[in-house]
């Protein structure tokens, strides 16, 4: 009987137990039932800031280089020639001058080319090439002359000696168109004076004479 009062006790202490938690959840559900639940409040919502749309710089068209302009061309201006002044016409006495000149002039050219040319007779004696001492005479003349020549040339060709021409003299006009030179000459057994004389064939200067003294 006890241990059946003891259950009934327990199970009695229980049901007490289990009243008294209802009750007080009861209570505490009650009390909040006063209190209006707190709305909560929403938060802001973040407002974008507008971000200015970016600008588009506007790119500048080419620019058209312009073509270069042809620069004119200037042209000289044409001098305007001055009338040609009457030039006075010489006299007798300055064309006779002017003549004179030009004929002296001449003169000393031709006595400057026989000096030249005397010179190289000479050259050409000494080496006894008479093929071309022929061509300081002229055709006539050498012909007449070519054997007298030949033998006085031999000694110097077989002793092998030659001409040592002195100073010539200034050459000299003897007649027209004619023209003299002395020169005297020595050699190893000897001397001699020459006279040379020149005349002028189709432009050369020819010997048509060519002796001792």
């Amino acid at each position: 009987m006890r241990q059946i009062w003891i259950r009934k006790g327990n199970a009695m202490l229980q049901r007490g137990t289990a009243l008294a938690v209802i009750l007080t959840l009861s209570l505490v559900l009650v009390a909040c039932g006063d209190e209006a639940p707190e709305t909560p409040t929403p938060a802001p919502a973040a407002t974008a800031t507008p971000q200015p749309e970016p600008t588009a710089t506007p790119i500048p068209a080419p620019t058209a280089t312009p073509a270069p302009t042809a620069t004119p061309k200037i042209e000289p201006t044409p001098t305007q020639k001055a009338p040609d002044t009457p030039q006075p016409e010489p006299t007798a006495t300055e064309n006779a001058s002017g003549q004179a000149d030009s004929e002296a002039s001449e003169q000393l050219d031709i006595a400057e080319h026989l000096l030249q040319t005397t010179s190289q007779f000479w050259e050409v004696y000494n080496k006894y090439d008479i093929d071309t001492l022929k061509t300081f005479y002229e055709e006539n003349y050498w012909n007449e002359q070519e054997a007298e020549v030949q033998s006085n040339m031999q000694p110097f060709k077989n002793f092998n000696l030659s001409v040592t021409p002195d100073d010539p003299s200034t050459p000299t006009e003897i007649a027209p168109g004619k023209w003299e030179i002395r020169q005297p000459a020595r050699f190893s057994f000897g001397s001699v004076k020459m006279i040379f004389i020149y005349e002028e064939f189709d432009g050369d200067w020819l010997l048509t004479y060519a002796e001792s003294q």
